[in-house]
């Protein structure tokens, strides 16, 4: 890649930052507790993630229906899928509680080691799909050393649309350039580098759980690395 550095560093959340499928797993597992309903819930969150939140993002950015609170993409498919598995009986306070879980997600393990050593020499933000109350809950709840936060939110489109980089990139008053994008998913990242940034991959190979294969990477970024205390080392020597 060029040798000249970077000014930003921009992080998708859900998978990169975050461990959703294990945090909403174990508080599904709570749900059990409660209820005494038995539910596979690894297949449960799955499915909220995928054909709830994920074909949500699919709708908004084929002009399909407008952008909408991350709360209600989450407890619409929620709501039916306590009916689908048979979880009824639930309090409404309940419900709220466990769709929440989206927004008190634990970070992976290397996180706030590594974004403690980014961020000596650079401005470090969330860019991401979810909500500015989401991402602010979850920067809180894990008390994440964050410059700011850039929610996809602010531009009324949702990533991986070709100009939300260019978008991010002028609120930051910086060139795309000058910003790297580094996230766990290879969609994101094609698009970033075709709006111009700097790329890092980290592999989250349990993202969805045990067992599943990784994605295919298309096309080669500039980094692809196993964590972001990886990523800060190969950054300061690097540059």
């Amino acid at each position: 890649m060029s040798s000249k550095p970077v000014k930003a560093l921009c992080f998708d959340v859900f998978g990169t930052v975050t461990d959703w499928y294990s945090f909403v797993t174990r508080e599904g597992e709570k749900i059990s507790e409660l209820t005494g309903v038995d539910v596979p819930w690894g297949e449960f969150v799955k499915k909220w993630r995928i054909d709830g939140y994920m074909k949500a993002l699919l709708a908004i950015s084929s002009g399909e229906m407008g952008i909408v609170p991350t709360a209600t993409i989450h407890k619409t498919k929620l709501i039916s899928l306590l009916d689908e598995y048979g979880l009824r009986g639930l309090s409404e306070a309940e419900i709220d509680h466990f769709n929440l879980a989206w927004n008190r997600l634990e970070v992976w393990e290397d996180v706030a080691e590594g974004l403690s050593m980014l961020k000596e020499n650079y401005l470090i933000l969330p860019f991401s799909n979810g909500d500015f109350r989401c991402l602010l809950d979850i920067s809180r709840h894990n008390k994440l050393p964050w410059d700011g936060i850039i929610s996809a939110d602010f531009f009324k489109k949702v990533k991986p649309d070709p100009t939300i980089y260019f978008d991010a990139a002028n609120l930051l008053r910086l060139l795309p350039q000058d910003i790297m994008m580094v996230a766990c998913h290879a969609q994101d990242l094609q698009a970033a580098k075709s709006a111009g940034f700097k790329t890092a991959y980290v592999n989250r190979p349990l993202e969805y759980g045990p067992g599943v294969p990784p994605e295919d990477k298309p096309i080669p970024f500039d980094f692809d690395v196993a964590s972001f205390i990886e990523l800060a080392k190969i950054l300061k020597a690097t540059f």
